[in-house]
């Protein structure tokens, strides 16, 4: 018998918390596939960048026994439960992404390469909700031009040189705009109803979600633990064990709340 698939969406870079991959689930005996990979998708809305992600790992599995998200990769893991037929989506933290989320982020990213944290004159939150590319290539213009400008007042006269400043900067505005697409992808879902279970691991002080919307059934498991520390606690992994044991049906009385 083939090990069960899980599907992970867990974005990927350095960050304080632990991560899906500190569960052990393949030590479990789980076929696990992480859908955050490099290359990311740029995708216009939560359902492609879900499909897109689906792509990368298409024909390597069969049945998915649980799709699995972190944080805002909530609405992801959503829209690729629907797309997968799996009846069963585990979160963690699991919450949406939000316009303040994006506008909050997007400052930190001004900041982080010393410029001011005021957001560009084209900000606006029906951008945001639109389903295109325009977002991301206003925000392509706006953070080269805003950290070569950062470069150049801290250059030496005739030190900095735009054409070769700009080839090295691509990576740096790439990997922004990977973090911004994939926030903006998951404000842009529409939380698809489907016939299926979302149990939230909830960290000490992570707000409850009563009702997932779209979901047929919401279960909410609080962990006694940091936020950082939720993924690697002894706790966690021993209740998410017991979930993916039961049955994907077991949840389906939306009336049983949280736990």
């Amino acid at each position: 018998m083939s090990a069960p698939t899980l599907l992970v969406f867990d974005y990927p870079g350095r960050r304080p918390e632990a991560r899906v991959s500190d569960l052990r689930l393949v030590d479990a005996g789980y076929d696990v596939h992480q859908l955050m990979a490099p290359p990311l998708p740029r995708a216009a809305s939560a359902a492609n960048y879900a499909q897109q992600a689906l792509d990368t790992v298409a024909g390597s599995f069969g049945e998915v026994h649980a799709v699995l998200g972190y944080c805002m990769a909530a609405p992801l893991a959503q829209e690729a439960a629907v797309r997968a037929g799996c009846p069963r989506v585990l979160l963690f933290d699991g919450e949406p992404s939000t316009p303040h989320a994006v506008e909050v982020e997007y400052r930190k990213l001004l900041t982080s390469v010393g410029a001011p944290a005021t957001l560009p004159s084209w900000w606006d939150t029906a951008l945001l909700r639109e389903h295109s590319e325009r977002f991301l290539g206003l925000a392509e213009q706006h953070l080269t031009e805003t950290i070569r400008r950062s470069l150049e007042e801290g250059a030496e006269p005739d030190e900095y040189d735009d054409e070769d400043g700009d080839d090295a900067l691509a990576p740096l505005v790439g990997g922004f705009l990977d973090w911004l697409a994939y926030l903006v992808a998951a404000y842009r879902t529409e939380h698809p109803a489907w016939d299926g279970s979302v149990i939230n691991f909830l960290s000490r002080q992570q707000p409850e979600i009563v009702a997932w919307p779209g979901a047929r059934s919401t279960r909410s498991v609080r962990v006694d633990t940091a936020r950082d520390d939720l993924l690697s606690d002894a706790a966690t992994r021993r209740q998410v064990m017991e979930t993916l044991r039961e049955p994907a049906r077991e949840h389906a009385n939306p009336e049983e709340g949280a736990q």
